[in-house]
């Protein structure tokens, strides 16, 4: 199984915005301030732009049979807290159809290869399989993990800071 992480150019971004939209979807069960556009029907991801204006905001597909299955939005440089980290994992996301057949591991192993370094990711506290995906991840790759829970925008959140050498 060959999964590719390929970084999302403008000419794709219509294609970003279409599994943000999905990913939004999945995380209103959990998040109750996110919700639908009432006049387009959809969930938009409000600073999707700056992923394609901002240095420091990347976004990746996660490819599978040259179709992307999921995508990763990664930030660094100002957009981190370089005490803790240097890389935050803003969104991390694949289809159903695609979950619990280790791409989500292949994700992890592929990016972590690509930027080692010191890691914040952050989940929702009531999205347990989310929460139990990370802890696997970090359980089966022995890393040391720090957790911290924190409000943001009145939403209780679980941050886990890492590194990966």
């Amino acid at each position: 199984m060959e999964l590719l992480i390929d970084r999302v150019d403008s000419e794709r971004k219509e294609v970003l915005k279409n599994l943000l939209t999905l990913f939004l979807h999945d995380l209103s069960e959990f998040n109750s301030t996110i919700d639908l556009n009432p006049e387009n029907g959809l969930f938009e991801f409000d600073v999707l732009d700056w992923f394609f204006e901002k240095e420091g905001l990347t976004p990746f597909f996660l490819m599978f049979d040259e179709k992307p299955v999921g995508f990763i939005l990664l930030q660094s440089g100002p957009f981190t807290n370089p005490e803790r980290a240097e890389y935050i994992i803003n969104s991390f996301f694949i289809i159903k159809k695609y979950r619990r057949k280790g791409f989500g591991r292949l994700a992890c192993d592929r990016l972590f290869e690509m930027y080692p370094g010191r890691y914040a990711v952050g989940q929702v506290v009531n999205n347990i399989k989310a929460i139990k995906f990370w802890k696997n991840i970090y359980e089966s790759k022995g890393i040391d993990v720090f957790e911290k829970e924190e409000i943001e925008d009145d939403i209780k959140v679980i941050y886990q800071y890492f590194e990966i050498s």
